[in-house]
Formats: structure tokens, sequence, C-alpha cells
């Protein structure tokens, strides 16, 4: 009987910080919906009532109010649909669309509690909401926005033919596409919009103004060639965008006879884009390489530490009397003497760069970058009783050195990362 009483009370002790914990939670929910509810956040109070709901159905404080949180959460919407409806602006549909799909949203929530969270605790009557089916309204608000698009992308369309506006006409194109898959011919229209706002674009190779470049390798080719594979790779960079290889590049440029310059102002790029029959071209400078070759520091550390360690038998005499045998421990303070090592070298890339409009000569961007590649490694050595390093210093000492790249290496990663983060530069331009 005693053990029996002993495991009651076990279980008890198991089972109620569970139970606490999920009371404590269905009960912050309930506070957290009130507080929403008085800031007229009514869909927040909803999900937190449901929510409560289904940590524990039979939760009356919830089922007191869950009715009356769904009543004002469709009531703000449905309101917000009239208020939309009575507008002037063109892409009103928009929003009501957005408006209906909420109130979906928000039917779902309930629809989503059990049976027992419907049946109220105290008052045993059945909790009922004013569900309606928006699919009908929800559609014919998608047909609407779909239309509002189309009629822009038509309007746009015609106004001009220059790449720009083309642009911005399949992106309403598309947009209608987006609301009603399929919506009458806006995908062939999408596309031939698209086609004429591609813009093609041409990078040159940037001019070395440090004087550095040729130290490290090919630093200026290997930033463009890699700005053109980071953007064909992308198919959301090349729905509006067309790069010319640097192979085609280099023919015009040979045939022009600039390679022997090198130096290439506006309207020479201009000049040279029209030969390529390109809308833009990029031309850039590199002011600065920087590589600082690889330093070591060190630092001598003493490591102390009080370890318990294992020193012959002992007898001792038990709770019964009898006379035994254990192992006897003591302490032995011991100590270490750590060389800590840390290597460090960097490189780095400075410059700007312009893109030019081909028919004007114009700058239509300009951009600043400063791109650095880091090379840090530390390890340790130590003379002395292991036993005293920290978890720390005993990782360093397992640790072996790495040498640092070259200048080369390093200025090249710098060269790479630059290039990833042009062509991000240019992917959003071109979007």
């Amino acid at each position: 009987m005693k053990n029996l009483h002993r495991l009651s009370i076990l279980t008890l002790m198991c089972v109620l910080p569970f139970l606490t914990g999920c009371a404590y939670k269905h009960d912050m929910l309930m506070k957290s919906a009130q507080a929403s509810y008085q800031a007229n956040q009514f869909e927040a109070a909803l999900r937190d009532t449901v929510e409560a709901l289904k940590l524990k159905p039979d939760y009356d404080k919830a089922q007191d109010v869950v009715v009356t949180y769904f009543d004002a959460a469709v009531e703000v919407r449905e309101n917000e649909i009239k208020t939309l409806e009575s507008a002037s602006s063109k892409f009103k549909w928009e929003g009501i669309v957005a408006e209906y799909k909420g109130l979906i949203e928000i039917n779902k929530l309930v629809k989503g509690l059990s049976p027992a969270a419907l049946v109220h605790k105290e008052t045993q009557q059945h909790i009922t909401f004013n569900i309606k089916d928006y699919t009908d309204q929800l559609n014919k608000a998608l047909e609407q926005a779909a239309e509002a698009h189309y009629q822009e992308g038509i309007r746009i369309a015609a106004s001009s033919d220059d790449v720009d506006t083309q642009k911005k006409a399949a992106k309403e194109f598309k947009v209608a596409e987006e609301f009603v898959p399929g919506y009458k011919d806006a995908s062939s229209r999408y596309e031939e919009s698209r086609r004429a706002g591609v813009k093609r674009m041409a990078i040159l190779a940037f001019e070395d103004k440090s004087r550095k470049a040729h130290l490290y390798g090919t630093v200026a080719e290997t930033i463009s060639d890699q700005i053109i594979h980071s953007v064909i790779s992308d198919p959301s960079a090349t729905e509006f965008l067309e790069l010319v290889s640097r192979d085609q590049l280099e023919r015009v440029m040979q045939e022009q006879q600039l390679v022997a310059t090198g130096l290439i102002d506006e309207q020479t790029a201009a000049n040279l884009g029209k030969v390529l029959g390109v809308n833009e071209m990029v031309i850039g400078k590199i002011t600065q390489i920087l590589y600082v070759p690889e330093r070591i520091k060190s630092k001598t550390v003493n490591q102390r530490n009080t370890i318990r360690i294992k020193q012959g038998t002992e007898t001792y005499t038990d709770s019964s009397g009898k006379i035994k045998t254990r192992d006897r421990y003591v302490d032995r303070n011991v100590s270490a003497r750590v060389t800590h090592y840390t290597s460090e070298s960097s490189g780095s890339i400075i410059g700007s760069y312009q893109i030019i409009d081909v028919q004007t000569a114009a700058i239509r961007k300009t951009g600043r970058f400063d791109e650095k590649s880091e090379f840090k490694v530390e390890w340790a050595e130590f003379s002395g009783d292991e036993a005293a390093l920290s978890s720390y210093y005993q990782g360093l000492c397992a640790a072996s050195q790495q040498f640092a790249p070259t200048g080369e290496e390093i200025v090249l990663d710098a060269a790479n990362k630059l290039a990833i983060q042009l062509a991000e530069e240019f992917k959003a331009y071109a979007r």
C-alpha cells in the first residue's frame, strides 16, 4: 500500500508540470486575445482565442467571446470592401481580393474547431458562427483585378516602343495572369512586350587605375566574367536583361582598335555600344587593390587547474560496522604554458562603375564598391600538463597551422565576391 501511495505521488509530480504548462498557455492566449480586442485588432484576438480552444476545447472564457471576436473581424473586412468598391482607383480590386481572401481565412479558423469547443461548457448550448461563402465574390474580384492590369498593359504597350515602356507593359500582363491564370491573351501579350522590353547590356573589363591588377592575375576579367555568369544563370534576371559575351565584346573592341589604349569614357562607350547593338554599357575602374601579406602574432598564456587524481586505496568502516576498501583521491595543482598564434591576411578592391545609355551617352546609374577578402586562423602549442588547459585552448592546441593564401589567391577571392555583389546590383537594376 505504501508503494502504491508513493507511486501515485510520483505520477502526480510528473503530470502536474505538464498540466500547469497547458493551463498557463491557454490562459496567456486569452490574455493576449483580450488585449488585441481592446486594441481593435480583432483577427489577432480571434486567432488567439481559437488556439486557446484547441488546447482546451471546454475553456468557457474563450467560448464566451469567440463569436464576438469572429463577428468583429468579419465586420472590419466587409466594411473595408465597401470602402474600396466606392473608390475610384483603377487598382482597387487588388485590395478587394485581399479582403475576400482574409474573410475566407477567418472562416477557416473557426471551421477548424473541434465539436467539443462548439458546445458551451456552462450552458450546453451550441456555439454557431454566421459563416458566409465568399467564393463567388472572390472570383469576381480576381477577374476585375486581372482586367485592370490587362487594360493597363495594353495602354502602356501602345504608348511607346521604348524598351523601358515595354518592360512596364509586360509586368502588367504578368500581374493579370497572377490574378487569373490564362486570362484572355495576357500570356502572349506579356511575351511580346517582354521581348521588346529586354535590355541588351555589355560589361567592359574594368580599367585598372591602381596599376597593381597585373600582379594578381586576371582581376578585371574575373569580375566581368563572373558578373555575366551570375546574371545568365538567374532566370529572374534574364527576364528583361541580355548580356553580351566577353568574346563578342573583345572582337568588336579589336575591330574598333580600343584594346591598345584601354581607356573608355562615356562617349566612347556609347559609340562602342551602338556597334554592338546594345542599349547600355557598363564601364568601371579599379582605383585601389590592397594586399596585406600574412602576419603571424603570438602571445603566451599561463593555464592552471586543480584536478583529482587516484592515489592508492584506503580503508573505511561502513554504516553496518564492516571494514571496506575504496580508492583514495587527492587534489593536484597542474599548469601549462600556451603559445597562442594568430595568422591574418587580407585583400581588397576599391573602385566605381557607371551604366551608360548608348543612345544619349548619359550616365543612367553610378555605383561605388569596396570588397574585401580576409583570412584568419588561430592555433596553439603548449608545454606542461595538458590537464591544465581549458576547453578553448584544448581545441586550439588540437588545430594545426594553416598557411595563408597567396596574394593572387586572396585578391581574386575579393574579385569573385565583388562580382557577386555587382551582379546583384545589375539584376535589381534590370528587373
